[in-house]
């Protein structure tokens, strides 16, 4: 990767994660009249889009190129943040979420499938995890940053957080455009047909155990987590935490993780077993949170920013060193769509839960579940002989 496309590559994801509306977004849809069941609804209808669109996607990426589909996604993302912020009833977000599925389903694995094979084709392969967590910690930085911005932006108009970040994935749009090629995309004529590559990419997955574990790990850990995350704002609201330290208290979450990215190698080094300890302490600390609401826990929200980040980065670097290059970008959407689909069946769930038994004991319930769903995946681990490092 050239240095000056490795720029654009870190400006594009930095306009791209630049989420103003994140820490208010439940307000703004509280503000329109929605529940959490609706809430969540919204949620899974943008997860099964997502779903239906994330292999072709993939696959796209990989015939085309995933640079055409870095554009493509920022383009969708920009129209559908503005659709968002302009509407005003339910089917105008539902209009709204279908369109940034869309645009996710095409940056999704493409970005990282990017960036490896731009490092691959300068025989900087050996970089990748550590370049790939600076460009998460620099996403982490972006959301940081455009959290404190969104807080004070939202104490002013909540549609108008939405309508900033339609300019921002914009500019990631504009950025996207002067990307170069690299040496890893192959000519139309040597590129294998369309349907072929998402077969390929399915028998990969399927026959290689490590792949599949750590597929499935990912999904489930950062599916149950995403979920829990659109309680974080009502769970402020009822401890009567102003909105305007709302982005302050989110960004103060991303800095953290952010850190923790940007030291990735070290991390791993120091934490032998990294999955097992996220997991547990995950575990603890929605139980923590529901069990014992307060001001003193709200600490423990940062976990699920951090593991979340940490884990993408970790099971990433595994996944891609294990798969083909020109397959990349598949096997990371068919990663990528595992875990909309859970998050799409769970959301309502816990949406449902949210609303009949209140937040905290939703997200006891939330801690209950993945204590199964990850002990049932490490007994699996243990009987496919896949390693925790």
């Amino acid at each position: 990767m050239t240095f000056s496309n490795e720029k654009k590559y870190y400006s594009f994801q930095f306009f791209n994660n630049l989420g103003f509306f994140a820490p208010v977004i439940v307000l703004f849809w509280q503000s329109k009249g929605l529940n959490f069941s609706q809430i969540m609804l919204l949620q899974s209808i943008y997860a099964v889009s997502v779903v239906f669109l994330e292999l072709p996607t993939g696959a796209l990426a990989d015939y085309f190129g995933k640079r055409i589909s870095l554009v493509f996604g920022a383009l969708f993302f920009s129209l559908g943040f503005f659709i968002y912020g302009m509407g005003n009833v339910f089917w105008h977000f539902i209009i709204g979420e279908l369109i940034l599925g869309v645009g996710s389903a095409l940056i999704s694995g493409a970005d990282s499938a990017f960036l490896h094979e731009s490092l691959k084709s300068n025989n900087r392969e050996s970089e990748y995890k550590n370049v790939e967590g600076k460009v998460r910690g620099l996403s982490s930085m972006s959301r940081a940053t455009s959290n404190v911005l969104g807080g004070l932006l939202g104490s002013i108009s909540l549609s108008l957080t939405l309508l900033v970040t339609a300019v921002s994935t914009f500019l990631a749009f504009i950025t996207s455009l002067f990307f170069a090629k690299t040496s890893e995309e192959l000519p139309r004529e040597e590129r294998t047909e369309y349907v072929q590559i998402i077969k390929e990419s399915l028998k990969i997955v399927t026959k290689e155990k490590r792949v599949l574990w750590f597929i499935l790990f990912f999904a489930s850990f950062n599916a149950l987590i995403w979920s829990t995350n659109w309680f974080s704002q009502p769970y402020l609201q009822m401890l009567n935490v102003p909105v305007v330290y709302f982005g302050v208290i989110f960004a103060s979450f991303n800095i953290l993780a952010a850190l923790a990215s940007s030291q990735i190698n070290n991390l791993e080094k120091l934490i032998k077993r990294p999955f097992i300890t996220m997991s547990l302490v995950t575990i603890i600390s929605l139980f923590v949170l529901g069990a014992f609401p307060g001001i003193y826990v709200i600490p423990l929200w940062a976990f699920f920013s951090i593991f979340m980040v940490i884990n993408q980065t970790l099971i990433s670097h595994k996944v891609l060193a294990l798969v083909p290059t020109n397959r990349a970008a598949t096997v990371l959407s068919f990663m990528n769509l595992i875990r909309r689909f859970i998050y799409a069946g769970f959301g309502p769930v816990l949406g449902f839960v949210g609303d009949r038994y209140g937040l905290t004991s939703a997200l006891m319930f939330n801690s209950f579940i993945l204590l199964i769903i990850l002990s049932i995946l490490y007994f699996a681990r243990r009987k496919w002989f896949v390693s925790d490092k």
